[in-house]
């Protein structure tokens, strides 16, 4: 038991003398990131191009990766969504939003926050706030890459008003009436439907919603899709005609109407042409 007790104090002793990283939150990288926000409040983009390197790497909280152009061109897109953009003072007292950086013993340093963003959206018109986390890795006094870790949605609802007001939204809702065919029960198309959603799920992350509504007789299926762009529909269509469920889809339903709504490109609308399908176009709202 007494070597034990030693061996845990030389670990401890050891542990204080050698951290893998200091932490300060006053030195010149914290302030850089203080001056950062400063601009971003103020919208002024050039001060972003001369502070990210040229070989910066942005990942987003889906994790999705840009360059520097396209991290410009995303923090440009949020200017045009917001006003009145502002972030909570910071004071190095670890109570509420902060900004620190850890030098690392390999020589790595990064710099995290701690804040809120605050804003009112142009389109929508409404005052919103959420906490935010970022990390950014430096290169010198360089950033070198910046990491996100906060909820989009947000982000989404104003640039959702954003393309609803422009018209340039390459999201579609896709709507059919389908008739039961002779036969069939609520219970069978139960079953075929549960086969369609598995293999939507696996095969089309971008089909973000795919839900059918029956009626009460059980006669009548009306099904709603939603796909992020034209080229995603594509995809289904392709699969769809392609795979297993073409041949017992069209054996249990009738189409009695097909509805295409939104921008739908030429190479969809070809793709298509052997449907009788009706294309509207946004003449207001905006698609979720």
């Amino acid at each position: 038991m007494k070597k034990i007790l030693i061996l845990l104090l030389v670990v401890s002793v050891y542990s204080c003398q050698s951290p893998n990283g200091a932490v300060t939150t006053n030195d010149e990288r914290s302030e850089i990131i203080k001056t950062l926000f400063k601009n971003v409040s103020e919208e002024n983009i050039d001060y972003l191009k001369e502070l990210f390197s040229d070989d910066m790497t942005f990942v987003d909280a889906r994790n999705n990766s840009k360059d520097k152009a396209g991290f410009i061109a995303g923090v440009e897109g949020l200017f045009e969504m917001f006003d009145e953009i502002s972030f909570e003072e910071v004071d190095g007292d670890a109570i509420g939003s902060e900004i620190e950086t850890t030098v690392y013993e390999n020589g790595i340093i990064w710099t995290n926050v701690w804040n809120t963003f605050s804003a009112t959206g142009k389109y929508t018109g409404q005052k919103v706030s959420f906490p935010f986390h970022l990390s950014y890795k430096w290169d010198g006094l360089k950033i070198i890459k910046e990491v996100q870790f906060f909820d989009n949605a947000v982000f989404d609802k104003e640039l959702n008003a954003m393309q609803a007001a422009k018209n340039v939204s390459e999201k579609l809702v896709i709507l059919l009436e389908l008739k039961v065919t002779k036969g069939n029960t609520a219970e069978d198309v139960q079953i075929l439907v549960k086969k369609l959603n598995d293999f939507v799920r696996a095969n089309e992350p971008n089909t973000y919603d795919y839900t059918y509504f029956i009626s009460e007789n059980g006669k009548r299926v009306f099904l709603v899709e939603k796909y992020l762009t034209s080229a995603d529909m594509v995809l289904h269509a392709k699969n769809f005609e392609g795979g297993p469920n073409f041949a017992p889809f069209m054996k249990m339903f009738e189409i009695d109407k097909f509805i295409i709504a939104g921008n739908a490109t030429k190479e969809l609308k070809d793709l298509l042409k052997a449907y009788p399908i009706e294309y509207r176009t946004a003449v207001g709202g905006w698609i979720y």
